[in-house]
């Protein structure tokens, strides 16, 4: 018997599952559990202690059966457990869904199992069949353009991108050494959170925050926080369309290129080379699928499904290599991190 090779696939032996099938394709309810539960703010309400249904729905204005069956929905797949006087109290994952612990997925659920991103989802065959993105067909305009409409939707998108950058920035701050460096560009950084975590690791560094005027609104607030505000300047636009503040040592595009396709990435990264000096570099930090049947990490491999609908894709490091190229760049060496995300460093070709 030959040994299975490193980083494929092998195939499986198992007997059929329809069980596991089956709950595969109900997998949309405990999504939208996960996001009822955020949108009413039952983990937040439960963090003091138990609550029966009834209580629970006083404090939410609900109609209590109807609360009652999300919340034995919410017991079901772990959210919740009920104690012996029948109320409901939050488990260890439970906890997850408040908004003020370590690793919170609370705006995550609500945005992810919201507009433009769940009916884009829900219409993925188009996608599959015409290559045209889902969200595109079903709103008629890409989702940035529909979350610009929507102030409510936008603010939870932007949380939802704080969110994540909470938990990914104490790490990238770890893994990237700016000690060479003078100034750092933070193209479509708009919380500020990254860089601030890079000015206050680097008490030499001076920062210029990218980003459309939106996106920008909470990173004054982020940065005159930590104490780094006079280091940093904000600057609304839009990558795209307008030239990037030029000249600097460092430029960074975090969790950006994922979120476009392929054009629309070679046009982003063609407004860093244009702005970079001969010796400047870029670093990219993003999903990184691996090449050829190689297991994907499921945050990576679901995120690129997710995209898929939405008009981006996580993709390869030879994928990036070729955008890189396509913009007059080189990429030089990869490096993984604590958090989900690996590093690329490009240079001017």
């Amino acid at each position: 018997m030959t040994a299975p090779r490193p980083g494929r696939e092998e195939p499986t032996t198992a007997e059929p599952d329809p069980d596991r099938l089956t709950s595969l394709v109900l997998g949309f309810i405990p999504a939208q559990i996960m996001r009822t539960m955020a949108t009413l703010d039952l983990a937040d309400r439960l963090a003091g202690g138990p609550a029966s249904a009834e209580e629970l729905a006083k404090l939410t204005g609900c109609h209590a059966p109807s609360l009652r069956r999300l919340l034995r929905g919410a017991a079901f797949v772990g959210l919740l457990a009920v104690n012996d006087d029948g109320a409901y109290e939050l488990t260890p994952d439970g906890h997850l869904l408040r908004a003020d612990v370590p690793g919170s997925v609370k705006q995550l659920a609500v945005y992810l199992t919201g507009e433009p991103t769940w009916s884009a989802c829900g219409s993925i065959e188009h996608t599959v069949r015409t290559g045209q993105p889902a969200v595109d067909h079903v709103f008629g305009q890409s989702g940035y353009a529909w979350l610009a409409k929507d102030p409510a939707a936008q603010a939870e998108f932007y949380e939802s991108c704080a969110g994540v950058a909470r938990q990914d920035v104490p790490a990238l701050v770890e893994a990237l050494d700016l000690s060479a460096a003078r100034d750092i560009v933070d193209a479509g950084g708009g919380n500020g959170l990254l860089m601030t975590g890079l000015l206050v690791a680097n008490p030499a560094l001076a920062g210029v925050v990218f980003d459309q005027p939106a996106s920008l609104a909470s990173a004054r607030t982020t940065l005159r926080d930590a104490g780094v505000a006079d280091r940093c300047e904000l600057a609304a636009g839009d990558f795209l369309a307008d030239p990037l503040p030029p000249d600097r040592d460092v430029y960074v595009l975090k969790s950006v290129l994922c979120d476009w396709g392929d054009d629309d990435a070679v046009r982003i990264l063609r407004a860093c080379s244009r702005a970079m000096r001969a010796d400047s570099v870029l670093l990219v930090i993003d999903l990184v699928l691996p090449e050829g049947n190689a297991r994907p990490d499921p945050v990576a491999l679901m995120s690129d499904l997710c995209t898929l609908a939405c008009g981006g894709a996580v993709r390869t490091e030879r994928e990036f290599a070729d955008l890189a190229a396509a913009a007059g760049l080189r990429l030089t060496e990869s490096s993984e991190t604590g958090a989900a995300t690996s590093i690329l460093r490009a240079i001017k070709a």
